[in-house]
């Protein structure tokens, strides 16, 4: 049976039918979609599990939606999910996460990636993690990879050793919960791990597609600085979302402190040794300092002041698991 379903409609209910997993795709704009599609489909039979397909694509892109719906129609497990408002990927993601019904849920990519036997291995790893994430073979080793690997550990505490790999399973809770944030996919291990929940990594063989060989970094300018805008946000989110004092108070206190200082410096000149403060740069630069310092700071003092205002409204923590002893040990 085709099915197919606009992102704009109220969401189905996730009680109507449980299974085992969802499998998510998000993707703009991919055109080999279709055949990477079917390729994972006799790997997915072979799981042993009550599975789910949702594919979100740009519903603009009429291209890639007819083969789609051709393939949904002999494929009752998928779902084409067309998004009539098409904002990004990472949009997308959400939104089909909030859609599906699994208890766990793996991301995939919308072009040949990791051999698609490899699902099997993330699957067994799933239930003693909280996320799996697969690192394809070689991909691990490359100057990129370990140059961001290192970036990730430095500022988030935690990073898995191949960034760009969209395939991933974890359990459906952990999902809406990281993919809530609305950054880029890479960014979603980085979240899990700094929100409490176990990361581990599967070694797995790449699409032959996807080999060494045949994958070129590509340059896209803006999607490259977005990220690091993103990377940013984050950044202040997962450290400071608590305590904006800390952030702003750590940059604004330099700035006051060496303002005062200079400051100091030209007082103590005019006082003991009759020096003139009339046409002073130095002491004009100095006083802005001080004032931009109190500033920063005091948006630190509204940040806390806000924060402490909605404090019942903020998730403090998660709790995994409730330990009690059984009554009948008595």
């Amino acid at each position: 049976m085709n099915r197919a379903i606009n992102n704009d409609l109220p969401l189905e209910t996730a009680q109507d039918t449980a299974l085992g997993l969802s499998v998510i795709i998000a993707v703009d704009g991919a055109p080999d979609l279709p055949a990477t599609l079917a390729s994972y489909r006799p790997a997915l039979d072979a799981l042993g599990v009550t599975y789910e397909v949702l594919c979100v694509i740009d519903d603009r892109d009429t291209d890639l939606r007819q083969p789609l719906d051709n393939l949904a129609g002999g494929w009752d497990e998928l779902t084409i999910m067309g998004q009539r408002t098409w904002i990004d990927e990472d949009a997308a993601l959400l939104k089909a996460v909030n859609r599906s019904r699994g208890d766990y849920v793996l991301t995939l990519a919308g072009w040949p990636e990791i051999d698609p036997a490899a699902l099997t291995l993330l699957m067994d790893a799933a239930p003693d993690a909280d996320m799996v994430v697969a690192a394809r073979e070689g991909r691990q080793a490359s100057m990129r990879n370990r140059v961001l690997q290192w970036i990730f550990a430095r500022y988030f505490g935690n990073s898995v050793s191949d960034i760009f790999c969209r395939t991933r399973i974890a359990r459906r809770t952990v999902l809406e919960e990281v993919s809530g944030f609305g950054v880029r996919q890479h960014f979603l291990p980085a979240i899990a791990s700094e929100l409490g929940y176990s990361v581990t990594e599967v070694t797995v063989p790449q699409a032959a597609q996807d080999a060494p060989g045949a994958a070129k970094f590509v340059f896209k300018p803006f999607a490259h600085i977005r990220a690091l805008f993103d990377a940013l946000t984050l950044y202040v989110v997962l450290k400071f979302l608590r305590r904006p004092l800390r952030f702003f108070g750590a940059i604004g206190l330099p700035i006051l402190l060496v303002g005062l200082a200079i400051t100091m410096v030209y007082l103590t000149a005019r006082i003991f040794g009759a020096v003139a403060l009339a046409d002073r740069p130095g002491l004009i630069f100095a006083v802005l300092m001080i004032v931009l310092g109190i500033q920063v700071i005091a948006l630190g003092l509204v940040g806390e002041i806000i924060v402490f205002a909605n404090n019942r409204k903020l998730k403090q923590y998660s709790v995994k698991a409730l330990i009690r002893r059984d009554p009948s040990d008595n």
